[in-house]
């Protein structure tokens, strides 16, 4: 069996990530693929390649038309079985790709379903509509594609893998009492609410010793380094890390994580800092609702400054609170969010899918299995 991927960018990200765990757990499974992008020469490229699999750059041309042909055509010199699109918005490649081809193809649903149609207005309908199947990584996505009207036999939920650490990693030498946001600096993140955050837990903690980190680029670093300045947060209580390559000794160096995201799919930098024992501070959006229950840390509603600064207060107030959210937070991790089981998912998925194939030509051509 052979999967041909086809991603929009392999810049650092949680989609970008997951394909990376995916390949790996292809690797174990003795199953081949491909990887088709509209991009070139960003981080994970390097990775991918690095475990043996195949990039190709399909991406040039101006036209979604040129593109799909170069995806098309990629697919049938790999004889691919099985196509999959890693982002949102390369679905509508994918799906088109398969019935020119006659392979079963899938999607992906990384956000909560809603804010990913509206941002493609012309193409949204067509990016969950066209795949065979789609895979989303929260169960809020999935539940909405079923309020729409989705057969269910066509919609798996694969969590999101997280690499669990044994706490051997050593942290950013920093003391004091260090709250974390990590992620890319842009609207939707809303990092600028983690900034506001800082201001005032550093007024309201005057004599505790508090260090805020924020981990991560992106379109709206200029302005909050602005506002940092102008809320008073120099270097000394406020550091921009920028793009990390390595989190583990950003995680292993925090005592709290705050993620202030306006929307989500399964946020990857939760379950991260959650693998590494932090205690987590998060908005109630998306796939985040998901995994930050039961005692494994606090959710607030977006925009709710108030709940915020008081949870925040809490784990700053409450060491004990921390150690056994952060604690809770690992097990749970460790528990559903493996190599292994993302294995056993993928297998099931690709059998699945092979066996539902249609054999009718589409669109004029010939079956590549049936030549």
């Amino acid at each position: 069996m052979r999967i041909g991927f086809v991603v929009g960018t392999l810049a650092r990200g949680g989609a970008e990530k997951q394909l990376v765990f995916m390949l790996q757990a292809l690797q174990k499974l003795e199953i081949e693929a491909v990887v088709l992008c509209l991009t070139r020469g960003e981080p994970y490229e390097e990775e991918i390649i690095n475990l043996g699999f195949d990039v190709r750059h399909v991406g040039s041309p101006k036209y979604r038309l040129s593109r799909l042909s170069n995806i098309v055509r990629a697919l049938r010199e790999t004889r691919a079985d099985i196509i999959q699109s890693s982002h949102f918005y390369t679905n509508v490649y994918a799906g088109a790709a398969g019935k020119i081809l006659r392979i079963p193809s899938i999607g992906a649903v990384r956000s909560d379903l809603v804010y990913e149609i509206q941002s493609h207005r012309i193409t949204g309908r067509l990016q969950v509509s066209l795949p065979d199947m789609l895979i989303t990584n929260s169960d809020t996505a999935r539940r909405r594609l079923l309020e729409r009207g989705f057969d269910t036999a066509k919609i798996e939920f694969v969590r999101n893998v997280v690499e669990t650490k044994d706490g051997s990693t050593k942290g950013l030498l920093r003391p004091g009492l260090n709250i974390l946001f990590a992620g890319r600096l842009d609207k939707n993140k809303r990092p600028e609410r983690f900034v506001r955050l800082a201001s005032i837990l550093k007024e309201k903690f005057p004599h505790t010793d508090l260090k805020f980190q924020i981990a991560g680029d992106g379109e709206k670093r200029f302005e909050l380094e602005t506002t940092a300045e102008l809320l008073g947060l120099g270097p000394d209580k406020l550091i921009f890390l920028g793009d990390c390559a390595d989190m583990s000794c950003v995680y292993a160096g925090a005592d709290i994580l705050v993620s202030t995201s306006e929307r989500e799919g399964t946020p990857n930098v939760v379950l991260e800092a959650m693998a590494h024992g932090l205690p987590v501070v998060a908005t109630a959006v998306g796939g985040t609702t998901d995994i930050v229950t039961n005692g494994r840390g606090f959710l607030v509603e977006p925009g709710d400054e108030n709940a915020l600064i008081k949870v925040a207060s809490d784990l700053i107030l409450n060491e004990d609170l921390r150690r056994h959210l952060g604690t809770e937070a690992r097990q749970y991790v460790r528990t559903n969010h493996s190599l292994d089981a993302l294995q056993k998912h993928l297998l099931k998925i690709y059998e699945g899918v092979s066996k539902k194939a249609e054999t009718r030509p589409v669109f004029g051509f010939k079956s590549e299995r049936a030549e």
